[in-house]
């Protein structure tokens, strides 16, 4: 008699080494929303299906993530690279695709500044809801949102509008930051809060002393805007990796020994801008060791502060995965500990008896 189709599927599935779509996540880098829009707009990476309908995916599927990925860095349009899995022969039609595609990423930066220009809150949601959707994070952050944002101090610093524009801009991404930040029902791996410590005000730096000032039309500096910016993009990042973020602003260095035992964070992530004189580094290293609670400096004018490198932030992603691995264990403590009172509570009472 033969056997049921679905059972020997079934079968079969059992027998191999399957993921869920969470973990294939984190292993590649590429977010569940992301490999479903593959697979629903262009048949890429059909993973097998339980019973109920859950997506598991196989080591093959897995290797073919990785080499999209690949296609992508070298600037392979998602829409152009299904045929290139289909053949190795096809590597050269590929390089000159690439090359072809270059200007991908250009022209999404231009149609941001656009978007920006002319506070057209659709349109800059449209470009980035496409990037997000379609590529992975870090492949965004690297190719666009790092790109555009390193481009803007230069065209924001001689504006009048200035800081409209970035406060328009800081609301809008804070709204995608918000939703980012739902994790599907999911709890936060970390809490964490971002500071930026601003240069020493009045402080003359070289060029001003020689008659020139850093001061823009707009009276915004051009690291200021560097540091708002690299703030927008690090709260995406930290969003995309299940942390819970609390925005503190612009604190000075005697601010920060006001928020121990106060905040209830993992961590605080400090931006500093440029121009710290050493008499201000020595007091930030100063606060930094009396700290009881984890400080990190991080963004671009961080390694300029070398004398503080004890205190550079660690890779991102690798440093969620530790944090929520030890809550993990202090959960797991707190738990032996609650079930061991309650035995004893017991054992008395029984004695009582």
């Amino acid at each position: 008699m033969k056997r049921d189709d679905s059972k020997v599927e079934a079968e079969n599935l059992e027998s191999r080494e399957l993921l869920p779509i969470g973990e294939v996540s984190l292993l590649t880098g590429v977010n569940a929303v992301t490999l479903r829009a593959w697979q629903r707009r262009f048949g890429l990476v059909i993973p097998a299906r339980t019973p109920k309908g859950h997506r598991l995916y196989t080591p093959e599927n897995i290797q073919q993530i990785h080499e999209i990925n690949a296609w992508l860095a070298k600037g392979v349009a998602i829409s152009k690279v299904k045929p290139l899995l289909m053949s190795s022969a096809l590597a050269t039609e590929a390089d000159s695709t690439a090359l072809q595609e270059g200007d991908l990423w250009q022209e999404q930066i231009t149609a941001l500044n656009s978007a920006l220009f002319e506070l057209d809150q659709q349109k800059l949601h449209q470009i980035l809801d496409e990037a997000l959707g379609l590529y992975p994070f870090q492949l965004v952050k690297q190719k666009l949102l790092q790109a555009w944002m390193a481009q803007l101090p230069a065209l924001l610093e001689p504006r009048l509008d200035a800081e409209l524009l970035l406060a328009w801009l800081e609301s809008e991404l804070a709204s995608r930051i918000g939703g980012r930040a739902g994790f599907a029902g999911q709890a936060s791996l970390a809490q964490i809060g971002i500071v930026c410590l601003p240069s020493v005000q009045g402080q003359k730096t070289a060029e001003q002393q020689s008659g020139y000032s850093s001061m823009s039309h707009s009276g915004i500096n051009n690291s200021s805007i560097t540091n708002r910016l690299y703030s927008l993009v690090l709260r995406l990042e930290l969003a995309e990796l299940r942390v819970s973020v609390i925005n503190l602003g612009v604190l000075d260095t005697t601010s920060l020994g006001l928020i121990n035992n106060r905040l209830k964070v993992d961590a605080l992530l400090l931006v500093p801008e440029a121009n710290h004189p050493p008499s201000k580094i020595f007091e930030l290293q100063s606060v930094l060791e009396k700290m009881p609670l984890s400080c990190y400096l991080i963004g671009p004018f961080a390694p300029t502060l070398t004398a503080l490198s004890v205190f550079m932030a660690p890779d991102l992603a690798e440093w969620v995965s530790q944090v929520s691995a030890a809550k993990e264990q202090h959960k797991k403590q707190l738990r032996k500990q609650k079930n061991s009172a309650a035995e004893a509570e017991q054992g008395g009472q029984a004695d009582e008896r």
